[in-house]
C-alpha cells in the first residue's frame, strides 16, 4: 500500500547560483555527513551532484507529507548508490523510526532520479505494509 508519493524538479542553474553565493555553508546544510564525505573526494565541485540531492530530499519530504521541517531535514536524509549505481535513500535512525511509526511499519522507500540538464527530476514512493 502506498503511504506517499513525492516529486521535485529543480533547475541546476538555481543550485549553481546558491552554491556560488553560499559555498560550503550551503553544501554543509544540504548534505548528510556521508554525502559530504563523498563530496570532499571530488576533484571539482559537482553542481549536478548537489541538484540531485536537493531534488531527491524535497521529493522525499513531499512523500512524507511534511515538507522540510521537524525531523525531516536535509542533513538527516542521505542519497546514496548501490553497487550497480541505483540510487537509494538512507535515513538517520530517528527519522527512520518516525517514518515507521507514521506508516505502521514501512515496507520501502523507492527513489528514481533523472537529469536532462539543466533539469533534475526526483520521484519518491513510500510504501507501508498495511
Amino acid at each position: 500500500m502506498i503511504y506517499g508519493i513525492g516529486t521535485d524538479m529543480v533547475d541546476s542553474r538555481r543550485i549553481e547560483k546558491i552554491f556560488s553565493r553560499r559555498g560550503e555553508i550551503f553544501v554543509k546544510k544540504l548534505l548528510s555527513p556521508e554525502e559530504y564525505q563523498y563530496w570532499q573526494t571530488l576533484s571539482t565541485p559537482s553542481v549536478n551532484y548537489l541538484a540531485k540531492r536537493w531534488a531527491a530530499k524535497e521529493a522525499f519530504s513531499k512523500a512524507c507529507g511534511t515538507g522540510i521541517q521537524g525531523l525531516v531535514q536535509f542533513k538527516r536524509i542521505s542519497i546514496l548508490k548501490d553497487v550497480r549505481g541505483k540510487p537509494f535513500i538512507r535515513l538517520e535512525r530517528d527519522l527512520e523510526d518516525w517514518l515507521t511509526e507514521q506508516c505502521q511499519e514501512t515496507a520501502g522507500v523507492h527513489l528514481s532520479l533523472s537529469d536532462e540538464l539543466p533539469w533534475v527530476l526526483a520521484f519518491v514512493i513510500i510504501e507501508k505494509n498495511k
